[in-house]
């Protein structure tokens, strides 16, 4: 299973947004109460969370196979060559370090 830094980053964006989200709602809750903390986003945050936003949308995912995959997982049937993920991580871990 390959999950790359985009999916990785969209997850981190959802958390992100959706945890504001119920922030705001419970500050505006309190508010009527006390003087609430106000959270704000930067312009770039917001631009970062509407591209991950739109590249999640894209259609390159195949549904057939992540449900084949699921299936698998779920058997207990999907086995992964360990030598691959050596390879992968390795590759991974200098390709970062170049950029």
């Amino acid at each position: 299973m390959n999950i790359s830094k985009s999916q990785l980053l969209d997850g981190v964006m959802r958390t992100y947004l959706k945890n504001s989200e119920q922030i705001k709602t419970k500050a505006d809750i309190k508010s009527k109460e006390i003087q609430a903390d106000e959270l704000s986003i930067s312009a770039d945050v917001q631009e970062f969370a509407r591209l991950v936003k739109l590249a999640s949308k894209a259609d390159d995912i195949r549904i057939e196979k992540v449900k084949e995959l699921k299936t698998m997982i779920n058997a207990g049937t999907y086995n992964i060559d360990g030598k691959l993920v050596a390879d992968k991580i390795i590759e991974e871990h200098f390709t970062e370090k170049l950029i």
